[in-house]
């Protein structure tokens, strides 16, 4: 399957904000997540050079109260150059921590950890994802899980939102959080 989505800062104006419009336009609040993203990097290849991603990611559910779910997902590199569109597979897994062991037994080691707290909110297909990253700041990202011949139209359903949304074209990003906060250390340390 195929996500289709899009990134975005937020500037000038708050996520309480952005909800407050998001709601007004139909949208419904889903859930509210804490998720640490563990990132890895391969032996055979390295995911930055490939745009790939392979991650372990702790999802607390904070509202509604819930269990704490551990998924591994790997995602392809993007698929078009105006989206972070990509193919995405996930699937849960029982006991993180040994998981993690399991990834490092195979050669793969930790790079990156990100961590933030994500609002989920719901149209229809769509989801709207308003998120605090720890070290980086507000973002939203808008999302739709479609099939690669779908994708094209689902960017524009995106785009029609993110306009309704209020949010400048211009505040869209193509970078990944793990990016991000790797190229901001890099700066912190003078690399």
């Amino acid at each position: 399957m195929l996500e289709a989505e899009l990134k975005a800062a937020v500037e000038g104006r708050t996520l309480e904000q952005l909800e407050e419009t998001a709601r007004a336009m139909g949208f419904c609040p889903r859930s509210v997540l804490k998720e640490t993203d563990l990132y890895f990097n391969g032996v055979a290849r390295d995911f930055a050079a490939t745009d790939e991603a392979l991650r372990l990611r702790s999802c607390e559910r904070l509202e509604p109260v819930g269990e704490t779910v551990t998924c591994l997902t790997y995602k392809g590199p993007k698929t078009d150059p105006r989206s972070n569109s990509r193919t995405e597979y996930e699937t849960a897994v029982e006991d993180g921590e040994t998981a993690q062991h399991l990834l490092e037994a195979l050669g793969f080691h930790p790079v990156c950890r990100v961590e933030k707290v994500r609002r989920e909110l719901a149209l229809g297909d769509v989801t709207l994802c308003l998120d605090r990253v720890a070290g980086l700041g507000e973002f939203l990202e808008l999302e739709i899980l479609c099939k690669e011949e779908e994708r094209e139209a689902a960017v524009e359903r995106l785009l029609e939102i993110l306009d309704r949304l209020g949010v400048p074209r211009t505040a869209l990003l193509r970078r990944s959080y793990l990016g991000m906060l790797q190229e901001k250390r890099r700066g912190e340390n003078g690399v």
